[in-house]
């Protein structure tokens, strides 16, 4: 039985998985094996291992008899994601704060600066999650960060595409530096408040935009 190298379908995952949260294929669109495999250079063999690992991660949906498909949302199941985001990122949270150094704040308020100045929507975005994961990062929680990100990649795309300048971002903005604020101030109770608030706001605009 042929495989593909762990290379060649690991490096296909990645690129579609940043091209579906980045909403090149809206949800329900097909995604063929032949096409794919024609326009990435590879066989179809690591395009049927990379859509089976989106899969696992939510993001596609893989019929019998069909084909593959990139994965949509009810607002029901909106609101599940964002209340084991709430869950999972919160708990994070509390083991990450103590665990923050002068240097690991420091390079949140970096990253913070540099999506301050973002005018670019998916620039905006990889920001975004460029700081969440620093925010975390300290935890000492592998697993839990593993889920965390794959449940915020698999809706991400779906309030970005809702995102104007000057819209929801400026309320991102003024919690990301109470966040920072926080932490740098080694504040569990403070951080976890600013985060659950943080989280609901933008499930109200993820659930906006599949309803």
């Amino acid at each position: 039985m042929r495989t593909s190298s762990p290379t060649a379908a690991a490096s296909l995952t990645s690129a579609l998985r940043d091209a579906i949260n980045a909403g090149r294929w809206p949800p329900g669109a097909a995604l063929r094996q032949e096409e794919l495999a024609a326009e990435f250079g590879v066989s179809r063999i690591p395009v049927r291992d990379a859509l089976s690992a989106l899969q696992a991660e939510a993001l596609v949906v893989v019929e019998p008899n069909r084909g593959a498909f990139v994965a949509g949302f009810s607002a029901q199941e909106m609101s599940e994601v964002f209340d084991l985001r709430v869950l999972l990122e919160c708990e994070a949270l509390r083991h990450a704060v103590p665990r923050h150094t002068e240097a690991t704040v420091r390079r949140l308020a970096t990253l913070q600066r540099q999506l301050d100045a973002e005018d670019d929507v998916q620039g905006w975005a990889r920001g975004d999650r460029a700081f969440h994961d620093a925010l975390y990062a300290p935890c000492e929680r592998p697993r839990t960060l593993q889920i965390i990100a794959s449940l915020r990649g698999s809706v991400q795309r779906f309030y970005v595409a809702r995102l104007q300048p000057g819209s929801r971002r400026a309320g991102w903005h003024d919690e990301h530096h109470a966040l920072l604020s926080a932490v740098q101030a080694r504040d569990v109770d403070k951080a976890v408040e600013v985060l659950t608030r943080h989280l609901r706001e933008t499930q109200s605009l993820a659930v906006a935009a599949v309803a």
